[in-house]
């Protein structure tokens, strides 16, 4: 029988699966990504005054067709702008793994690409 001998460390870190950085050729596609996703929260954010928009034009007998369209039409528009959003490192959608869309992550949800973790080319990260 054979014995099982610990591996040495030059095999050792092929089996972990090292963490993706972004690189500086990165930097933009990662703004627009981060960018995406703030419109669509605060999109979301505005539904509470949209409610009351619409209750009020509706107790004063005013129509509300064009002000649901325009903003059922402004968040559909900003929806697909995230769902759409590819991953500069794989090239996948960062934020759709299956039909759902995942808003709470901050990393690619395939390759797990961090968009926080990234700094504009030139900014030194301060360790301590």
């Amino acid at each position: 029988m054979k014995s099982h001998e610990p591996q040495s460390e030059e095999h050792s870190d092929t089996l972990v699966m090292p963490k993706h950085r972004s690189s500086p050729d990165h930097q933009p596609s990662i703004r627009k990504l981060y960018r995406a996703r703030i419109r669509l929260i605060v999109c979301l954010w505005t539904l509470p005054v949209y409610i009351l928009t619409v209750w009020i034009l509706l107790s004063n007998r005013q129509p509300i067709d064009l002000f649901m369209f325009f903003y059922f039409a402004l968040c559909a528009g900003f929806w697909l702008d995230v769902a759409w959003r590819r991953c500069p490192a794989c090239a996948k959608q960062f934020y759709v793994k299956n039909i759902l869309l995942n808003l709470t992550t901050q990393k690619c949800v395939h390759c797990s690409l961090d968009i926080v973790d990234t700094k504009p080319p030139g900014e030194d990260k301060v360790n301590f």
